[in-house]
């Protein structure tokens, strides 16, 4: 096993994995990007003029309440054009993120696999079934399916339970500093593949990118489940 994965976790592995969506396992990122563009000039509003900066990782609710700030609309209504605005935009294909696949069907044959995204739930079941994805998980946790979404710990807690397992013995994979307050306030152990200049603290192991080969060597040493076999 790569020394990497040996000092970062000492012999520990999950009971259950959780993933991310957006960024981590689809490149839904440039989408949303193309949403959150149209949406700005619709109103007139200029990026810098927001704090969209400081909602990475957030829902499109918070988004939207941002546009809705600074261009002086109503929310409600900005909300409801940005929902329809990033349905239609959701209409193109969808492209998985290098080496998400891999690393799914990897974890997936190990312990059970969940799912949390800031998305609403009939969009992330949407989004996971259109990239062939779905029966991979357990449970999908959302924004709508929780007290609170992303920051706050709730949905990271509700899915390892859901799938079985002690939150301390649950693995996240976050790529944005939202999801992975969320993922440690719950008390799992992370893993982070950041985006594009973001910072992300207190992980266990920080990677690139979902094609690490070393990722796919530690998780395939992982126990086989009773019953499995090993591939």
């Amino acid at each position: 096993m790569s020394s990497r994965f040996e000092a970062a976790f000492d012999g520990w592995t999950p009971q259950a994995v959780v993933f991310d969506c957006d960024g981590l396992l689809l490149d839904t990122e440039s989408i949303w990007e193309h949403t959150q563009a149209a949406m700005l000039e619709r109103y007139g509003v200029a990026l810098e003029d927001t704090d969209l900066e400081a909602l990475v990782g957030s829902t499109l609710e918070e988004a939207a309440a941002a546009i809705a700030r600074a261009s002086g609309r109503e929310e409600q209504l900005v909300l409801e054009e940005t929902r329809e605005q990033f349905v239609r935009d959701l209409g193109a294909e969808i492209q998985l993120m290098p080496g998400a696949r891999a690393v799914l069907e990897a974890a997936a044959s190990r312990v059970p696999i969940g799912c949390a995204s800031n998305s609403w739930l009939a969009a992330l079941e949407d989004k996971l079934e259109r990239t062939g994805l779905r029966d991979l998980f357990g449970v999908l946790e959302a924004a709508d399916t929780v007290a609170s979404p992303k920051p706050a710990p709730d949905m990271y807690v509700a899915a390892a339970r859901a799938l079985g397992a002690d939150p301390a013995r649950t693995l996240a994979f976050e790529d944005s500093p939202t999801g992975a307050r969320a993922a440690l306030e719950g008390g799992l152990r992370l893993i982070a593949v950041p985006a594009p200049g973001a910072r992300i603290d207190g992980a266990a192991l920080v990677l690139e990118d979902l094609e690490d080969p070393e990722l796919l060597a530690w998780i395939r040493s992982w126990p086989v489940p009773a019953g499995a076999v090993d591939a």
